[in-house]
């Protein structure tokens, strides 16, 4: 019997665009993300959704939101920060989750839109409603 697998999408927090001098990538939270974040976290924790692994952006906006949000998880989850994730297409966001270790049963990917707001359009397929 094969068993179920978990794919949790998680787009980083608000981040901040205070600062015109930072390159995109050194972007951090905003004050409203830092809030988002924890909230985030005690939500996976409150729906039993605790991930095996997090796949996470290296971008510091993501490693953020990643340190506020595990903080809330009753299990201490491995992460592997995945520069690929950065400024990903859909379909680097597929590659990166078909590497993952088949012993993981649930997998939790953090990263950035646009890329991963078509991944899950595409995972959800033509047939669901489009507001969800």
């Amino acid at each position: 019997m094969a068993t179920t697998k978990q794919l949790l999408l998680l787009r980083h927090a608000k981040s901040s665009w205070d600062d015109p001098d930072l390159i995109d990538f050194d972007r951090p939270l905003s004050g409203r993300g830092v809030k988002a974040a924890p909230l985030a976290g005690r939500e996976l924790a409150r729906h039993g959704w605790l991930p095996d692994l997090a796949l996470v952006s290296p971008a510091l906006r993501s490693r953020d939101t990643w340190r506020l949000v595990s903080a809330e998880l009753p299990a201490k989850t491995p992460a592997k920060f995945v520069q690929a994730l950065y400024e990903a297409s859909a379909a680097d966001v597929l590659a990166k989750v078909r590497q993952a270790n088949a012993a993981t049963s649930s997998l939790l990917v953090l990263g950035h839109n646009p890329g991963l707001e078509e991944f899950a359009r595409r995972l959800a397929g033509a047939g669901s409603d489009a507001a969800a």
